[in-house]
């Protein structure tokens, strides 16, 4: 089975998680071992990666591959997601948790309703 990698997605990740540890593009490339506007053109997904190079910036991104590339492998990502979704709601209070699950409900019923539009 063949995946294609979403390139775009990718460079999303790494520059939102470049942002977090207040990193600059040259910076990244320059611990990561490659040209700054190679890194560019990862970030927004006009340049393809090697595997080596994703898991360079990986490590100095403080991360994993895992969620650098999570929704490129169909239901890979279900497991962390639920994981992410957990440690969002781990300092809420009953209220703001009881909040939240009526959005998500209300969210979930308009995605339905949008994707049967779709295939109609």
């Amino acid at each position: 089975m063949e995946y294609n990698l979403n390139y775009e997605l990718i460079g999303i990740r790494i520059k939102d998680q470049r942002l977090k540890m207040n990193l600059t593009q040259e910076v990244l490339a320059e611990k990561v071992g490659i040209g700054a506007r190679h890194m560019s053109k990862i970030e927004t997904g006009k340049g393809k990666l090697s595997l080596l190079c994703l898991v360079s910036i990986a490590n100095v991104l403080n991360t994993t591959t895992d969620n650098l590339l999570m929704d490129n492998v169909p239901g890979a990502s279900v497991p962390h997601l639920i994981i992410e979704l957990q440690s969002l709601l781990d300092d809420c209070t009953p209220e703001e948790i009881f909040i939240i699950v009526e959005q998500a409900k209300t969210f979930k019923k308009s995605l339905k309703i949008k994707n049967l539009r779709i295939t109609e």
